[in-house]
């Protein structure tokens, strides 16, 4: 990669990676227990932990050079390789959005300034009014008022209303008021996404996308809560949560004709610890059962914190329900409407945390579960989130022969979410795995890896990194374990409203990896049950969809924090009947079996 990087002696290779500033696989955060931080040394003195990198590297790959970047210590110049299955190569990121605005109603607007300079008596000053504004007066700052009073120039103002009082934001010279821009982001734990939009008109102008900066100090939100423990770390994921927000806006306005100053409003969706982290608070409440979360909108300015906009530019992020259901949530549920509806209706979006929501317009309530990152391909020997070269479909025909297609149409480096899915169920059904996921001895393709039972998806002469593809017994046990927790939550959540399948009439996918993966398979390998009387929908990233709401309808930001408000929140992880439901859950349904719920 041609990069080189100055750090003290005894530093990891993985910290003179982040010191570099390369995208680079680290799911655990450092901790050596994910595998995934893979380099090759090519010279220099080093010092390594090895036994752990023996636990995850093949005797070939140790005989190659292959080590883990979190376990290795530099003590002099070094030259190290990346290999293709450890670099961040154009992530397939879901960009499309499902929601339509009727009526175009932003929380920003434009004025012209009318100042008359006689004396008044009611402002003991000039007075000055806003062409067509008739809201309580707007507040300003002395520079503010001096500048308006002093201005030999027309001016426009960009007022904000902030709850029931409005505030003056902006001051421009000329008639500026057909020039009115927003950025809608999801803020997620592995992606970041944006729309550059026209607030007079709602109209899409850009679209954006880049991987969160966090995800090299490690993917999973434990990991996250536990760095941003101390002010030091917390600062670190602010800084890293930040630089991609502001890598977003200008990948936005670069070629666009619309300059960052004309960033007049900024709604951003994120589920609540991502929000915390980007606005600096401390995370560790978030790892109590008990913990309280507000259910209001968090607001900041772009001055704050450090976002490239105007100084004043509001920020308004989305509101969580609960320390595991965020305002990403709550943009899934203004983007399906399910909030509106009579019939009852669940929302499912899974990712390395999984959000599940019942309900119709009377209530609702929530849950969550830890899917794990198994769904993005993470966690898995040949597992990798879904980007180029990334196997994102599979299919065994009736001869035993695999059938893949690879994203990017080139040759495989390894499998993401919604192929290993494909993979499992394929697997299933021609009798390689048994009813609780193991893999069978005698069954074509399963042969004897270095760690036990494996399945050979694809041959090493036919991939890119010259290295079989596999699934293996570690990787169907951790499988295993994320459908079941998906397949409980969701149990749980229906049973305690005393509701069966038959009462669901809706059932709306959220996330990228709801929205690729197959759903025949989702029913077939367990991870949902069937919904015989439900209509499926897919509707992308809900997130974005909701904050891009929000962004032109300032009614709807009232609507999402109402919802939030008002929805319940059921905790698993102290909950009975969720144990039970899981080892319940831990098999694969049978092919005539009818799963539903007793």
């Amino acid at each position: 990669m041609n990069r080189m990087v100055t750090v003290p002696a005894g530093t990891t290779v993985l910290s003179a990676i982040r010191e570099a500033g390369i995208q680079f696989e680290a799911i655990c955060g450092g901790k050596g227990t994910c595998g995934k931080c893979r380099v090759i040394k090519i010279s220099g003195k080093t010092s390594e932990e090895g036994s752990c990198c023996a636990k995850f590297l093949t005797l070939d790959e140790q005989r190659k050079g292959y080590c883990l970047a979190c376990l290795v210590q530099v003590w002099s110049d070094a030259v190290f390789t990346i290999p293709i299955e450890s670099r961040i190569d154009t992530p397939q990121i879901l960009l499309d959005i499902a929601q339509t605005i009727q009526t175009i109603s932003p929380s920003v607007h434009k004025y012209l300034v009318e100042k008359n300079l006689n004396y008044s008596l009611v402002t003991l000053g000039p007075s000055i009014r806003f062409a067509g504004y008739d809201g309580k007066r707007p507040v300003m700052n002395e520079n503010q008022r001096d500048l308006i009073i002093n201005s030999a120039h027309p001016l426009t103002a960009t007022l904000y209303k902030k709850t029931e009082e409005s505030l003056l934001i902006a001051l421009e010279e000329h008639d500026t008021t057909e020039r009115l821009f927003g950025i809608a982001l999801d803020l997620g734990t592995t992606t970041v996404v944006g729309l550059l939009v026209d607030l007079l008109t709602g109209e899409i102008i850009k679209k954006a996308s880049t991987l969160n900066r966090q995800i090299t100090l490690g993917e999973e939100l434990v990991t996250r809560i536990a760095i941003g423990r101390k002010e030091e770390g917390r600062k670190e994921l602010q800084i890293a949560a930040l630089g991609s927000v502001n890598e977003i806006i200008h990948k936005l306005t670069h070629g666009s004709g619309i300059k960052w100053n004309e960033i007049y409003d900024i709604c951003l969706g994120g589920n609540t610890i991502m929000t915390w982290l980007l606005a600096g608070k401390d995370p560790t409440p978030l790892e109590y059962v008990d913990a309280q979360v507000e259910s209001n909108p968090v607001l900041l300015n772009a001055e704050t914190i450090g976002i490239d906009a105007l100084p004043l530019t509001p920020i308004f992020c989305l509101p969580a329900v609960s320390r595991f259901v965020g305002g990403d949530a709550i943009g899934d549920i203004l983007t399906s409407s399910m909030h509106k509806k009579t019939e009852i209706s669940l929302l499912i979006d899974l990712g390395t945390n999984g959000e599940i929501i019942l309900g119709n317009k009377d209530w609702m309530v929530s849950t969550s579960c830890a899917s794990g990152p198994a769904f993005e391909g993470a966690g898995m020997r040949s597992g990798m989130r879904a980007m180029k070269g990334a196997i994102d479909t599979v299919k065994i025909d009736k001869s035993g022969q695999v059938i893949w297609h690879v994203i990017g149409d080139t040759d495989p480096k390894g499998v993401c979410g919604s192929g290993i899915i494909d993979a499992a169920a394929a697997m299933a059904h021609a009798g390689i795995l048994d009813i609780s996921g193991k893999l069978i001895e005698s069954a074509p393709g399963v042969r004897e890896g270095e760690h036990g039972l494996e399945f050979l998806l694809v041959p090493s002469h036919l991939t890119a990194t010259g290295k079989d593809i596999v699934i293996t017994s570690e990787d169907m046990a951790y499988l295993m374990d994320s459908k079941a927790a998906v397949l409980a939550a969701i149990i749980v959540l229906i049973k305690k409203y005393r509701l069966t399948p038959l009462d669901i009439h809706h059932v709306y996918l959220a996330g990228a990896f709801s929205s690729f993966g197959n759903i025949e398979n989702l029913i077939s390998f367990g991870i949902l049950p069937e919904f015989p009387s439900a209509e499926f929908h897919r509707i992308g990233n809900g997130s974005l969809a909701g904050a891009y709401a929000c962004l032109i309808s300032s009614s709807l930001r009232k609507e999402a924090t109402d919802i939030a408000k008002r929805m319940g929140y059921l905790d698993l992880l102290v909950d009975n009947d969720f144990i039970e439901e899981y080892w319940g859950a831990l098999r694969i349904p049978e092919k005539d079996e009818l799963f539903l719920i007793p």
